[in-house]
């Protein structure tokens, strides 16, 4: 088994769906991998073109631990809406699969997929605007497959 770390970037948001009447979206994202999950911080008032710029990390096993073969290898990014006063609202999702981008690093010590725009996509399986995301993977060991 190799491990590794896959570095998220999160960019920004286009087009984003507004939950509000009145006044801007307030949009951050929850970022799950495996067990681990990351928020960002909330993009306070920049409505539906965010700007995070922000990077996560996730420590990846690769291959993957036996387990939810629907939730193997993939990276979801939930978009919400930050409400002050009511629960947040959710604005869409974005899944993106990584099993490719992990096998290259194994293979070459690391792999990047660089920036790409993703579809947010809505309860209804409808798309409505887009996120900004780059991924990378590097190995612990820089690139040498370790047995256990």
């Amino acid at each position: 088994m190799t491990v590794g770390t896959m570095e998220v970037t999160l960019f920004g948001g286009k087009g984003l769906m507004s939950t509000h009447l009145f006044g801007r979206i307030d949009p951050y994202v929850v970022i799950q991998y495996g067990n681990e999950e990351h928020t960002s911080k909330i993009a306070h008032g920049q409505g539906s073109k965010p700007v995070w710029n922000e990077e996560f990390k996730f420590n990846v096993h690769y291959p993957a631990d036996v387990g939810d073969d629907q939730r193997k290898y993939k990276l979801f990014l939930q978009i919400m809406d930050h409400d002050k006063f009511t629960r947040d609202d959710y604005l869409g999702q974005t899944t993106i699969y990584v099993k490719e981008l992990l096998e290259l690093g194994v293979e070459n010590g690391k792999a990047e997929l660089g920036t790409q725009k993703y579809r947010v996509v809505l309860k209804d399986g409808t798309y409505y605007g887009e996120i900004q995301v780059g991924i990378s993977f590097s190995t612990a060991t820089g690139g040498d497959d370790e047995e256990d």
